[in-house]
């Protein structure tokens, strides 16, 4: 396929997207490996560090690998759901198409591939998560997600967790 991008789509749309087509201008300035038409236009690009949503007017949504905790894929209603790291609303794009096997795996492998080691604390309130993520440019740092409420003795066994992360990582821990 032209421009290197690999879609559901047959090869015929990318070729109505080359030359002038901001959208393929776009896709290629982000470096997507493999796209998927949105719902509602615009384009969903994979790329190896970040995922990004293009239209004509450019870039709309932008995001690193690590700042997505995890995504899912609903085939009846053609939605991606990615669940961010900080607790913000999720991101969820309705894909227009249902072939989306390359894009979703992907999706996956990136989301996958970015968690080095996960060290897991059940808590009263829910769990902490301490995850070891490899950037974009390799280096290798620590996040601790909540999911619940979190208390004073909980923050010191969090701390705690994330030091065995860390070490298990080959971080310092200090």
């Amino acid at each position: 396929m032209e421009h290197g991008l690999k879609s559901g789509y047959r090869s015929g749309m990318f070729r109505r997207m080359s030359g002038r087509n901001p959208v393929a201008t776009h896709l290629k300035n982000v470096g997507a490996l493999t796209t998927a038409p949105l719902e509602d236009g615009r384009w969903l690009a994979v790329a190896a560090g970040e995922f990004a949503v293009v239209d004509e007017d450019g870039i709309s949504v932008r995001a690193p690998w690590t700042d997505l905790e995890r995504a899912s894929w609903d085939g009846e209603r053609r939605e991606l759901t990615m669940l961010r790291i900080d607790g913000e609303p999720p991101i969820v794009l309705r894909l227009a198409t249902d072939e989306v096997f390359h894009t979703m795996t992907a999706v996956r492998e990136r989301v996958n591939g970015s968690i080095v080691h996960v060290e897991y604390l059940a808590t009263a309130g829910g769990e902490i998560r301490a995850l070891v993520r490899r950037s974009a440019d390799g280096n290798l740092f620590s996040q601790l997600v909540a999911r619940g409420p979190v208390t004073d003795a909980d923050m010191e066994a969090a701390a705690s967790l994330e030091r065995r992360a860390r070490a298990a990582a080959g971080l310092p821990t200090t």
